[in-house]
């Protein structure tokens, strides 16, 4: 067996039936690691960091606009509207004009992703987590000196490449280098589990 012989003289089957003789043998030889397909990709198999983002029409709906980018970005919810985000999110308990979103850990965030049966992690991370993990999933950040919310595209070289609803808000558009993060930190992040 250990050789692979499972049937025929000198096999498993034939050691099988001199235990035996009754046992019948149905051989289930296991499948070598290059013969077996590939794990399900999930949400990162329609992933397209490039899907545009529409800049925001209400100065307090940035974590729903990152969080309808996510949703459509990985094709969980192609046609997903900012309008369901906020209703997802919890109007007017978990965002609302007066404060954006209620939470700036994200709890409310991850509830809906839960809704749509993604696993997420939530920590407060540094550049090099955040730089490190970009090139992997995609999620959300959100700095505290920033209180905005935007979605992670990627990496662009040594940045963090995201998707911004509101294009330079305190001077930072598409890219986020380690000095934007510095200032502007520190940046809680949702990210979805592979």
């Amino acid at each position: 067996m250990l050789q692979g012989r499972w049937t025929g003289p000198d096999s498993l089957e034939a050691d099988l039936k001199a235990l035996s003789p009754r046992t019948r043998f149905r051989p289930r030889p296991p499948l070598l690691s290059s013969a077996a397909p590939p794990p399900p990709l999930g949400w990162r198999a329609t992933y397209r960091p490039e899907t545009e983002m529409s800049p925001q029409v209400y100065d307090w709906t940035c974590s729903a606009c990152s969080l309808n980018w996510v949703l459509r970005a990985t094709g969980i919810a192609p046609h997903h509207t900012r309008e369901q985000a906020i209703e997802e999110i919890g109007y007017p308990n978990h965002i609302n004009p007066t404060y954006g979103l209620m939470d700036a850990s994200g709890s409310q965030l991850r509830r809906v992703f839960a809704d749509y049966g993604l696993q997420t992690n939530q920590a407060w991370l540094t550049f090099d987590q955040v730089w490190a993990g970009a090139s992997q999933t995609t999620g959300q950040m959100s700095g505290g000196a920033w209180y905005h919310w935007v979605a992670i595209r990627g990496t662009r070289g040594s940045d963090i490449w995201i998707a911004n609803s509101s294009p330079a808000y305190m001077g930072v558009a598409d890219i986020l280098t380690r000095d934007d993060f510095n200032r502007l930190g520190p940046f809680s992040v949702v990210y979805l589990q592979h």
